[in-house]
């Protein structure tokens, strides 16, 4: 009292709030898959796919993969995972899916995809940060994903996050052509770093 600050708001200056809204509120958010989720889910690792692989799919590189089948088994993920251990998050813009990491502790990221129009936006930090978490809590130290052999942005984003190539290899069977992946690791706490 008596010091001229009654009224005055502690923090700086005051919010202002949104018409329509009681509050501030985030545009981008990590939350657990929803039913529902499948099919942007679905979307953005075909997109992802074709973006890497581009012209090594060939001319029909926009329909070379089972959109249905993809959609389907990320259903069955999202509603009846095969463990307590497996979990896929999204990553929401706008409250819309922006992104996805799929896990299965302790120590797997099976799938990891930002929409390629929404890279470069903190995304992938924020589903390899719940990944971590999620790894962390299923008791895991180590953390380890496969990803496609030459693709440039995503080793610069997983050399940039902690992870080095593990030196091994593997090739899938994908749509009339072997796609090349190479494992990455991490450690998940600072005495396996």
């Amino acid at each position: 009292m008596g010091c001229g600050t009654e009224g005055r708001y502690p923090y700086g200056p005051r919010p202002r709030r949104l018409r329509g809204m009681s509050s501030p509120q985030a545009d981008v958010s990590v939350r657990p898959a929803r039913p529902g989720d499948e099919a942007a889910v679905a979307r953005i690792q075909v997109d992802s796919w074709v973006a890497a692989l581009g012209e090594r799919l060939g001319p029909r590189r926009h329909t070379a993969f089972d959109q249905q089948a993809i959609e389907d088994g990320w259903r069955t993920a999202i509603t009846s995972p095969p463990t307590a251990d497996h979990r896929v998050y999204v990553a929401t813009q706008e409250g819309e899916v922006a992104g996805f990491v799929a896990v299965a502790g302790p120590k797997d990221i099976i799938a990891l995809e930002v929409a390629p129009d929404r890279r470069r936006r903190g995304h992938g930090s924020r589903l390899l940060a719940a990944a971590a978490d999620h790894l962390r809590d299923a008791g895991g130290t180590r953390m380890r994903l496969w990803a496609l052999e030459k693709d440039r942005v995503r080793a610069e984003f997983l050399r940039g996050a902690g992870f080095a190539e593990a030196g091994m290899r593997r090739e899938l069977d994908g749509p009339g052509i072997l796609i090349p992946e190479v494992l990455w690791h991490s450690a998940l706490t600072e005495t396996d770093a």
